[in-house]
C-alpha cells in the first residue's frame, strides 16, 4: 500500500532543515535589529539624540562664558543709563519725559490730534497745559 506521507530523499530533508534553521535566525536577528527594546533602529536614534545635545550644550557653554565674561566687565555708564530709562521710566532730575505713541493710522498735523503727557501728570494735567499752550 502506497503512504500517504510524501518520502523525502536525504538530501532534501537536510536542504528543508538548513532553510528552516536560517530562517530562524534571520527572524532572531531581525527582532534584535528592529523589535528589542534595546534595537540597533533605537541606539542611533538614541546616538544622533546624544550628538544634537551634546551640541547644544557646547552652544549653551559658549554662551554661559560670553555671558560670564560681558558680567565680570560690567555695564558702561550709558548701558545702565539706557536701561534705567528704557526699562525702569527713571530720568534725571529736571527732566520732563514725553511718552511718543506710535500711530497705526494716517498723521494729522493738529495738535489736538497729538497727545503730550508726562509721565508725573494726570492726563487732565496735560490736557490742560496745552490749552495754555495754545493761548
Amino acid at each position: 500500500m502506497p503512504s500517504s506521507r510524501l518520502s523525502l530523499s536525504t538530501d532534501t530533508k537536510r536542504r528543508l532543515g538548513k532553510i528552516i534553521l536560517w530562517a530562524i535566525v534571520a527572524a532572531a536577528l531581525g527582532s534584535f535589529v528592529f523589535l528589542d527594546s534595546h534595537s540597533l533602529l533605537k541606539r542611533m536614534t538614541w546616538r544622533n539624540e546624544y550628538t544634537e545635545v551634546r551640541q547644544e550644550n557646547e552652544r549653551l557653554r559658549a554662551d554661559i562664558e560670553q555671558l560670564e565674561k560681558e558680567v565680570s566687565e560690567g555695564l558702561s555708564d550709558e548701558a545702565v543709563e539706557k536701561i534705567a530709562r528704557e526699562e525702569y521710566g527713571m530720568h534725571r532730575p529736571g527732566e520732563t519725559v514725553y511718552p511718543v505713541e506710535e500711530r497705526t493710522h494716517a498723521k494729522t498735523d493738529a495738535p489736538e490730534s497729538r497727545q503730550h503727557e508726562t509721565m508725573n501728570e494726570s492726563p487732565d494735567h496735560a490736557s490742560e497745559r496745552q490749552r495754555t499752550a495754545n493761548d
